[in-house]
């Protein structure tokens, strides 16, 4: 091996390989250091530039857009809530860099005193770069909102998001459509990812500042999309789609083996022979249950509470017989009777959220679905978490009693509060909070009675809090906080609280919650004389 590829390889390694489990895509807390690092990269590659003219001029063309993408860093909230560029800043720190910058020039020059500076910079801030499995996550994101909000392929390529007045300032290259085509094919998504593979042959013609990825041709975005139309059933376009690779180049070898298959198989439709149908990808479960397809439509605005269903809820001031609250009362909106659904606005101060922010930002994992032991990371639930114990932050203590003023209830069986942070299309599924074995998950403390779910920012699209059985979307209300019964007054589980958080579609959606149980609620919440169990059954699997 020859020292400059030695030093592209060491280089590569370092930076590459640390791009383990970044999960960058889950949470918009993790996107806003990408960019630190990636500013870090820059101002190294200039230092280098001085040195090496006779690369500055295609290099600098890169890194003067990369800066240009730069947003201020007391705007990343509002940038990293643009969907868009969160997916185009995880493909530039995945791809982009490596194949316009780091291979030709490693490979051209001799960088072994630049190679040490970069990657013990990158080594001593620990960073851990985002991998394929980030750029996947991102395309998943962004399928999702298109999935639930119905968003047009065209629009969402050139930033416009659920009406002319919703535009994100920033339209997709080629290569970006691409990728997503390409993505989605990979997960058997071929409706979607012919639309983004048309799209990126749309931008080939037009996209005259396509400098990130100027590399991008007609013939490569045919080989993805004639299998496309393959899969989809579309077998005379898939045929008109793989001559034109062969109108471009003559000794295409799989274009070659493709037209002797196409044109056998379509030879024999005209002769009317059943022609062995495409094997199509199974319909996901989910999208089968009748909750799910009641969350999209509740997330969509489709399906409403009615107004005979409204007519008895009220808007009130509240003290909750405590005698702090008659001078200062909570202001309370009902938002549903049965089950007890409410809002309690201005809940929580603006100091107090900023601190939760501060106090998570760090610590946060990939969430998980469900329990102790057996629980592990989905796309039913797309966020980062963590946990702020009472007894470790003493600051909490007067929320907690708060949330025990709000409620009526005792937080000596709750649990910690939970942060969490949604990114790129984050959602949470429908589900219930209970759980089916209690004693066994909580012992004493018993099943989850209440939950209590503060937002501590407002989110710019998306990110209602969903009740499909209930027809009733929650927009998320900085500083607020949404209380529900998930038992019956009997304690037994109520099926019609299955509630989702729809994805966020601009923004980001910061939330902290906290859950009741049973256990020392005996004198606060006493249980009715009647039993419930059995009553609403028919939702429990629906």
């Amino acid at each position: 091996m020859s020292r400059k590829h030695s030093i592209f390889l060491i280089l590569y390694i370092s930076f590459y390989l640390v791009s383990v489990n970044g999960d960058y895509y889950s949470a918009t807390s993790e996107l806003e250091r990408l960019l630190d690092v990636e500013a870090f990269i820059v101002e190294k590659f200039e230092e280098y530039l001085d040195r090496a003219q006779r690369e500055q001029d295609n290099i600098k063309r890169f890194l003067d857009q990369v800066e240009e993408l730069q947003p201020d860093n007391d705007d990343l909230g509002d940038y990293f809530g643009n969907p868009l560029n969160a997916f185009t800043t995880i493909r530039r720190l995945v791809y982009d860099w490596k194949f316009n910058v780091f291979e030709p020039i490693f490979n051209t020059t001799n960088l072994e005193d630049y190679k040490n500076s970069l990657s013990g910079g990158l080594k001593t801030i620990d960073f851990k770069g985002p991998n394929a499995e980030d750029l996947k996550g991102a395309t998943r994101g962004l399928l999702r909102l298109q999935n639930i909000y119905q968003l047009p392929t065209s629009q969402l390529a050139n930033g416009v998001l659920a009406g002319e007045k919703n535009h994100l300032n920033i339209s997709l290259s080629a290569s970006d459509c691409l990728e997503l085509g390409k993505n989605l094919c990979e997960m058997q998504e071929y409706f979607y990812g012919s639309e983004w593979l048309l799209e990126a042959r749309k931008k080939i013609n037009d996209d005259s500042s396509d400098l990130i990825s100027p590399n991008v041709t007609d013939v490569e975005i045919l080989e993805k999309l004639i299998p496309a139309y393959y899969h989809l059933g579309n077998l005379k376009l898939a045929n008109k789609l793989n001559n034109e690779i062969l109108e471009q180049e003559s000794d295409h070898e799989e274009a070659l083996r493709n037209k002797v298959v196409y044109e056998a198989i379509l030879a024999k439709e005209r002769n009317h022979s059943p022609r062995i149908p495409v094997a199509l990808p199974e319909p996901n479960n989910k999208e089968t249950k009748e909750s799910y397809q009641l969350y999209k439509r509740v997330c969509r605005g489709e399906l409403r509470q009615s107004p005979r269903e409204q007519r008895k809820l009220r808007c009130m001031f509240s003290h909750q017989n405590v005698a702090f609250y008659r001078l200062a009362p909570f202001k309370v909106e009902q938002l549903n009777l049965d089950p007890y659904v409410a809002y309690y606005h201005q809940a929580i101060n603006p100091s107090e959220m900023e601190q939760i922010i501060e106090k998570g930002l760090g610590s946060m994992v990939r969430s998980r679905v469900g329990q102790s032991q057996n629980a592990t990371t989905s796309d039913i639930r797309t966020s980062a978490n963590t946990w702020l114990w009472y007894n470790e932050n003493p600051w909490l203590s007067k929320i907690k009693q708060r949330l025990e003023d709000i409620t009526g209830l005792s937080t000596e069986s709750a649990e910690p509060l939970q942060l969490v942070n949604y990114g790129i299309g984050g959602q949470y599924e429908p589900h219930f909070d209970f759980v089916e074995e209690p004693q066994k998950v909580f012992g004493w403390k018993g099943n989850r009675l209440m939950t209590a779910l503060f937002y501590i920012n407002d989110v710019a699209l998306g990110g209602a809090t969903a009740f499909p059985f209930l027809h009733l979307a929650v927009p998320p209300v900085k500083g607020s906080l949404l209380v529900w019964y998930n038992l019956h007054r009997s304690l037994h589980k109520d099926f019609r609280t299955k509630h989702a958080g729809c994805p966020v579609l601009k923004g980001s959606k910061w939330i902290c919650n906290e859950w009741f149980h049973e256990g020392t609620q005996v004198f606060k919440r006493p249980c009715g004389l009647s039993s419930d169990e059995g009553r609403f059954l028919q939702f429990e699997h629906k």
